[in-house]
């Protein structure tokens, strides 16, 4: 059990006040996304909780909340080489489960040339997995894309889903909104989050972006654990 301050980076607005399930679906109604000025922004390294990004069928604040380390913030290119997370030329290592300092790479659990559609972007065309991942450019909010083949494949998602778009394509041509486009700007910020124990976690290199709107807090405290040696500790 953990507490979470939903007032660090601003405490989010409901978004859906009133809602009745329908099947496999909700009728709802929904507010638009608004946060309050928070206390400051997400950083590298925070640990942060959040919905799961891809329960569709649901709304945003009704999907389950995830714990992850926050490894990439809006504007960065995120690799991961041999294991080892880098934005720009600096290492970020993974944080030793009891200290929380990063000290050591964790060894690479798959083989580089490995590659499964399992992993972000599930795509044949772009063979990365848990080890050997990126470079990815991670969207800020106001930034513009090329709407090439290869961007198409990373962001149409988010395009379609987190920011309300319709987008086809014809031949060689991208329509978005059936207005025709040669790039795109992004609406919101995002991130790219990975789990402390990173050989046995389900995270962005699994399902990618974790869009600004479904930013819950920053986790600060344990309050309850199954390890006597993290009770009633602070996050790091």
């Amino acid at each position: 059990m953990i507490l979470v301050n939903k007032l660090a980076y601003g405490a989010r607005i409901p978004l859906t006040p009133l809602s009745l399930p329908s099947g496999n679906t909700y009728i709802d109604w929904q507010l638009p996304y608004m946060r309050m000025p928070g206390f400051s922004d997400v950083q590298r390294n925070d640990v942060i909780v959040f919905n799961f990004p891809l329960e569709d069928d649901l709304p945003v604040d009704h999907r389950k909340g995830y714990v992850k380390r926050c490894v990439g913030i809006p504007g960065d290119t995120l690799s991961i080489v041999d294991g080892i997370v880098k934005v720009a030329i600096r290492p970020m290592l993974p944080p030793q489960a009891t200290t929380g300092e990063c000290t050591a790479p964790v060894q690479p659990f798959y083989d580089s040339s490995a590659y499964s559609p399992k992993f972000f972007p599930n795509s044949s065309f772009i063979k990365w997995n848990p080890d050997h991942f990126g470079p990815l450019y991670i969207p800020a909010a106001g930034a513009s894309i090329v709407l090439n083949r290869r961007n198409l494949i990373l962001y149409r998602r988010i395009i379609e889903h987190c920011e309300h778009n319709t987008l086809r394509t014809s031949n060689d041509s991208v329509f978005i909104n059936e207005q025709y486009r040669v790039t795109y700007t992004f609406k919101m910020d995002y991130y790219f989050a990975m789990g402390d124990n990173r050989n046995n976690s389900v995270d962005s290199r699994y399902w990618g972006f974790i869009p600004e709107d479904h930013l819950i807090g920053k986790a600060t405290y344990i309050l309850t654990s199954s390890s006597s040696e993290r009770k009633w500790s602070s996050i790091q």
